[in-house]
């Protein structure tokens, strides 16, 4: 007698295409999809309807009630799985799978994931290598910790992601500056940290009920914080195709200590690190894949299905791939000279001469198209993605796009 195929409950399927990945994934494996989103049912895309087998609309995401109440209508057959790729959305996933008793990523854990200053206090008792942190309520316990550790400092949201509400204090006058800018007050409390200077990059994983199952290492060019500052920039995120080699040794076993001390099971995960003169820092890990469309890059560089593989993962199914390490991969993204509408773009003749043989995807909004602001990410506006066998050649590439394509608007 054939077993029921297992039930998963997935929030938020729809907020990108790059979700769509993922419950293919879990169909692909003969799992049963049901899904809980803010918007109504009419309003999916096709693309996401035809990977549900049931869907219910919830107005608040973060209403433990109302996910609860929603979960039990779709619940027949029971729910085996909550799922979830969304940062914002991982600690009610986790509250939700706890209240049904269901296995998966615990809601301690969700918290400290989200949790930047809890999180790192923890490692630290671990003996993995932190900034200084600290949470702050108040201009006070700000300039304290200012005191004590120095600047520049780095201020920002407890349970931010990407680089959205940071700030990079130099001085005690740039902080006085800042401060009316700050969500301060009303209790509400700010991860003040170290500044840690050096190279910044990631490094993702793949957990099944055991440990590290798949893992990707990946590099930013320039750092996060500058790059989204700084519109002339052409950011790069580079995968390397060399994460076996004894260079990223060191950061593959912090990467193992740290989902290990967090109790990091059954879930994709994403490690942000910086290496400088201070050595190899951990920054922060989310409980949840990355963002940007980025596992598509291990896909492509791979030779693999990712998204199945993080589906037999988190229901606790044997793996069938590992990745090939064939290519490296990269994406690069061509900001626009002003916010408004683009004019045109000038170079893609010997951008295309040079890269057109890496180049595996792109977007190249055409004239009177609006553009983005800088805060959407790193997937919009203008960009290219590239893999080659040659890390240093798909590096190349990107910066031969960045310094010579240019995206005028006005």
């Amino acid at each position: 007698m054939m077993a029921e195929p297992m039930h998963v409950l997935f929030l938020a399927p729809d907020t990108h295409v790059y979700n769509h990945g993922f419950l293919q994934g879990l169909r692909s494996v003969g799992a049963r999809v049901s899904a809980l989103g803010m918007q109504p049912t009419d309003k999916l895309s096709d693309g996401c309807k035809k990977l549900l087998d049931g869907y219910r609309q919830v107005s608040d995401m973060l209403s433990g009630q109302a996910m609860l109440a929603a979960a039990k209508e779709l619940g027949q057959p029971p729910i085996d799985r909550i799922e979830t790729i969304d940062e914002p959305l991982v600690e009610a996933a986790a509250a939700l799978r706890e209240q049904l008793q269901l296995p998966g990523l615990s809601l301690a854990t969700a918290r400290l994931c989200r949790d930047k200053v809890a999180m790192k206090e923890l490692l630290r008792q671990h003996g993995v290598a932190c900034a200084q942190s600290t949470s702050a309520a108040s201009e006070a316990e700000i300039r304290a910790f200012a005191e004590r550790v120095g600047y520049p400092l780095i201020v920002k949201p407890i349970a931010g992601f990407n680089s959205l509400g940071t700030w990079k204090l130099a001085d005690a006058r740039q902080l006085t500056e800042t401060l009316p800018k700050l969500p301060l007050g009303n209790g509400r409390r700010l991860a003040v940290e170290e500044f840690v200077e050096g190279h910044e990059g990631f490094y993702d994983t793949i957990v099944d009920g055991t440990g590290i199952r798949h893992d990707f290492a990946a590099h930013y060019f320039p750092g996060c914080l500058e790059a989204n500052r700084t519109r002339w920039i052409s950011p790069q995120i580079a995968v390397t195709n060399r994460v076996e080699q004894e260079g990223y040794r060191e950061l593959r076993a912090m990467g193992q200590k740290v989902i290990d001390a967090l109790g990091l099971r059954q879930t994709g995960t994403h490690m942000e690190w910086f290496f400088g003169p201070k050595g190899l820092k951990f920054s922060e890990i989310g409980a949840r894949p990355a963002g940007e469309k980025i596992w598509d890059m291990y896909r492509v560089a791979n030779d693999f299905d990712v998204y199945r593989e993080w589906a037999l993962a988190v229901l606790g199914k044997p793996g069938e791939q590992s990745p090939s390490r064939r290519y490296a991969a990269g994406s690069v993204q061509i900001r626009p000279s002003q916010d408004g509408k683009y004019l045109r773009h000038d170079g893609l003749d010997p951008a295309w001469r040079r890269c057109r043989d890496l180049v595996y995807e792109y977007e190249i909004p055409a004239a009177g198209t609006p553009t983005k602001p800088l805060d959407k990410g790193w997937l919009c506006n203008t960009w290219f993605r590239l893999k080659h066998t040659d890390y240093d050649e798909v590096r190349s590439a990107m910066t031969f796009l960045g310094d010579n394509v240019k995206a005028i608007a006005n």
